[in-house]
């Protein structure tokens, strides 16, 4: 099973569970680790020069030796680039206390905003257009009532290639009203899952890496599906952490296994999504030609957001365009506005005997 370097300092400390132990000076001592094997260790630093400065930031010193004389076995296919995985690792560490007070009886509000490109196929030729994206979430924080989700409106945001498209080009996707739905069924009445919002199903997730590591795997290995297999699990990833509701403590736990996902790498260090910007960290599935990022500030461990970005040019987008960008936004609140439940329709759902929930109107 793969682990991170801070896991296999912690490890090898001598004086772990003993007076000289810190967890913030094996941190320092790992980054610095990992940016000399990124750089290559040039003959003005050799690896065992390297970690004669590093007994400076930790007591493991001869242990920091070991690691960078085998670094590339560290930093090749066996986990993330070098820089992904100390910068992961540096937001984990500073993940650790930013939830908001929430009691049982409140309600989480997940707002979630961005836009998507995409392409029409028109009378008048192929168009691509930028389209905007709004919804709203009301989640129980206990998972006891139903979800509320406000979706829309939706409007185009710019037209990037092809003829000019009219109002009426746009009628059957456009949406200037929006939509609101809920069900009868609550999250911990159905089973939960990555990817999903179920308070349960995160509460019994593991907040040690590698045990949560071996739990992510396992379910991509049993699910199957297009892409390979360190891609289904950074999406799986992605796609928890976009739900905006997982606690501050699995959050640092996923950063450190993204950590050791092979191909995950630092594609762009001032990313914006929305008036922020961070760190995008990103893996390429060369099958579609786009890449997905989460974009995290680092220095405080928040997460900014997600983007698609187009690795090869299509339908008059160049490479390079950030075609997507979701940014999530998560407040406490006391109730559900009355406006949107009053415009609710409730589907109804049930759990089908293979754990498959279906709903309908």
């Amino acid at each position: 099973m793969t682990s991170t370097l801070l896991d296999r300092l912690k490890d090898a400390d001598p004086v772990r569970g003993r007076a000289g132990h810190d967890d913030a000076r094996l941190r320092a001592a790992a980054r610095e680790v990992l940016r000399e094997a990124r750089a290559g260790a040039p003959a003005s630093h050799p690896p065992r020069a390297v970690a004669r400065r590093l007994a400076a930031l930790a007591p493991v010193a001869a242990v920091a030796a070991a690691l960078l004389v085998v670094a590339p076995a560290l930093t090749g296919d066996r986990g993330a680039s070098a820089e992904a995985a100390a910068l992961l690792d540096e937001a984990a560490t500073h993940v650790t206390s930013t939830d908001p007070d929430a009691g049982p009886g409140d309600w989480w509000e997940v707002r979630t905003t961005g836009f998507t490109t995409g392409t029409l196929d028109l009378p008048s030729g192929r168009v691509t257009i930028r389209t905007s994206r709004e919804t709203t979430a009301y989640l129980a924080v206990d998972g006891s009532r139903p979800s509320v989700v406000v979706d829309g409106p939706t409007h185009l945001v710019r037209q990037l290639a092809g003829p000019p498209v009219t109002a009426e080009d746009l009628a059957g996707w456009q949406r200037s009203e929006r939509r609101v739905l809920t069900s009868d069924l609550a999250p911990r009445d159905a089973p939960g899952a990555w990817g999903t919002a179920s308070a349960d199903f995160l509460a019994g997730l593991p907040r040690e890496a590698s045990a949560l590591r071996e739990r992510l795997y396992a379910h991509v290995d049993a699910a199957g599906g297009g892409g390979s297999r360190d891609g289904r699990a950074f999406t799986l990833v992605a796609s928890t952490l976009r739900t905006g509701v997982v606690p501050a403590d699995l959050r640092a736990a996923l950063y450190r296994v993204l950590a050791t996902v092979p191909g995950v790498e630092v594609t762009d260090r001032d990313a914006r999504v929305g008036p922020g910007s961070g760190v995008a960290f990103g893996r390429l599935e060369s099958s579609d030609g786009r890449r997905r990022e989460l974009v995290v500030v680092p220095s405080t461990g928040e997460l900014l957001g997600e983007r698609e970005v187009a690795t090869r040019g299509f339908d008059g987008v160049p490479a390079g365009t950030v075609t997507g960008e979701t940014r999530v936004v998560r407040s406490v609140v006391d109730r559900v506005p009355d406006d949107v439940v009053a415009e609710a329709e409730v589907w109804r759902c049930r759990v089908t005997d293979d754990g498959v929930t279906a709903c309908s109107p």
